[in-house]
């Protein structure tokens, strides 16, 4: 297993920064301050941080958001975001995959860090619209005995991909094992939960590359849980497992539990702690 370096309270906090100037869209010094729990001046530094690396953009007394609220952020700033918690959930996701299966790997960041660990599960084949982890076949070490089956079509600069009707066409014609699918948005719905997208095409993509998998799984961090999104993607009981980071919280996975799938609950390391739950394990 690959080794995860855990995030240092720093970057956890800038990572929730950001998602929070995200999701209102600007923010004061004293409202991030407040809401943190941290000192005026500790927060000037991390935004200074932030918008260095074009994360948000300092306004005066405050920072706003580089995207819409209800726009996905642009891949380079998702790569940034929870990346020890997304390796860790891939970790977890890569044991999954039986040595010879076919694999479908989606677009999303979160899954970028599974593309790096193939080699070590030794599928067949790769099924996949994303330009980076077609890259990532062509250059990491071990991928030659992986068949790269890549579906184009439109590329889409801010997700690093190629989304669409002429991809998921492409995608349809398939079939795969394992799918492997997240999404920016998890949200209720009525009595269950679904995944949505703040983009159309980007949501009839995952939801073509979720129906070409026999295993159909969905990997998420809790950030996701109530986050902007207008498309919906797929409802959660279409996944056979569902791998979530430890961050989510009793509510989370709670709505969970309306899912068929199995719930697989991983800590900072990629281990997980509890393959299920249920409401009576809170009680």
């Amino acid at each position: 297993m690959a080794q995860v370096i855990p995030a240092t309270s720093q970057e956890r906090r800038r990572e929730r920064i950001v998602a929070y100037i995200t999701r209102h869209g600007s923010a004061r010094v004293e409202q991030l301050a407040e809401h943190f729990d941290v000192s005026a001046m500790t927060i000037h530094r991390d935004l200074e941080a932030l918008a260095t690396e074009n994360m948000v953009e300092r306004i005066r007394g405050g920072a706003r958001s580089v995207s819409p609220s209800m726009s996905e952020l642009a891949v380079g700033q998702r790569r940034h975001l929870h990346r020890n918690t997304k390796e860790a959930l891939c970790a977890a996701a890569a044991r999954l995959i039986p040595e010879g299966a076919v694999v479908a790997i989606d677009d999303s960041t979160t899954l970028e860090a599974l593309v790096e660990q193939l080699p070590q599960r030794s599928p067949s084949a790769l099924i996949t619209h994303s330009l980076k982890a077609m890259s990532e076949h062509r250059n990491r070490a071990g991928m030659i005995d992986i068949r790269l089956i890549a579906c184009a079509g439109l590329y889409f600069a801010e997700t690093d991909s190629f989304l669409g009707r002429s991809t998921a066409a492409q995608l349809a014609e398939l079939s795969a094992d394992i799918s492997f699918v997240s999404t920016t948005a998890l949200r209720a719905t009525g009595n269950s939960a679904a995944l949505f997208h703040p983009d159309m095409e980007a949501a009839d993509t995952k939801r073509t590359v979720i129906g070409i998998g026999a295993v159909k799984v969905l990997v998420l961090d809790s950030s996701k849980f109530g986050s902007p999104g207008v498309f919906k993607v797929a409802p959660i009981d279409k996944f056979d497992h569902i791998i979530i980071d430890q961050q989510c919280s009793r509510e989370q996975r709670e709505l969970l539990n309306h899912s068929r799938a199995q719930i697989h609950v991983v800590d900072i390391n990629g281990e997980e702690i509890t393959s299920t739950y249920t409401q009576e394990e809170e009680i």
